[in-house]
């Protein structure tokens, strides 16, 4: 059963109030009615089961209980360099539902595309994105959109934090045991052409590991869900 969003606020003494957009959705696309159950999530966390008892330019209901709400223990933040917007998006939206806390977007030496500027605009489009991806998952709270940084800024900031490379000679579990206790572990995924000479040098300096994600080269946004799935099931 897909859910609906209902922003915090309308969410209260026992009652729901859906803002137009989704109330048209609920009524016009997915045809409920009065006296109809659903699902909804106020993105922070919680998850409700809800009957309407009114349904009109704006639904509303009763909450009848709260719905189990599972979330990942350790807190994934995915660094990945800026793509083309197609392969940006599927990236959002898969790692989403993967479980994915946050996303941070990061400037490499052969990063094609420079999001400093255009950021607002694109965080505008991504969190619509969030919002499909986590109605359809029945995710309860959005992961973080963070500004984009540069590589060598986020590599040096400290934390925990891995690379997923085709040049790494190891699998993840290699490197899990010394990741466990970690309460936020960044993944980095790199640009067309990966990280250079360079940044895999700085990355090691920092003490950095790089972990394979199999024997075949990845486009970016099937590395981001590939590293996204692994490390969730095995530490989350």
């Amino acid at each position: 059963m897909p859910q609906y969003f209902i922003h915090p606020e309308n969410i209260r003494d026992g009652r729901f109030s859906a803002d137009k957009e989704e109330s048209h959705h609920i009524t016009r696309v997915a045809r409920k009615r009065v006296g109809d159950e659903i699902e909804i999530f106020d993105g922070n966390g919680r998850r409700y089961l809800g009957i309407i008892d009114t349904a009109g330019v704006i639904v509303s209901g009763k909450l009848k209980g709260d719905l189990d709400s599972p979330v990942y223990k350790i807190r994934l933040v995915m660094c990945f360099a800026p793509v083309s917007r197609s392969s940006a998006e599927a990236i959002i939206e898969h790692c989403t539902e993967a479980g994915v806390a946050a996303f941070q977007p990061v400037l490499t030496s052969r990063t094609q595309f420079d999001w400093f500027e255009s950021w607002p605009e694109k965080a505008r489009r991504f969190e619509q994105i969030i919002i499909s991806a986590c109605k359809q998952c029945g995710r309860a709270s959005f992961p973080e959109l963070l500004k984009p940084q540069k590589l060598d800024d986020l590599l040096g900031s400290g934390g925990s934090a891995i690379i997923a490379s085709g040049e790494a000679g190891r699998n993840f579990e290699a490197i899990a045991p010394g990741l466990q206790g970690a309460s936020e572990v960044k993944v980095f995924i790199g640009p067309e052409g990966g990280f250079t000479r360079g940044e895999m040098e700085y990355a090691a300096e920092k003490s950095v590991k790089s972990f394979s994600l199999g024997k075949h080269t990845l486009r970016a946004e099937t590395a981001a869900l590939a590293a996204s799935a692994i490390i969730l099931d095995r530490l989350g």
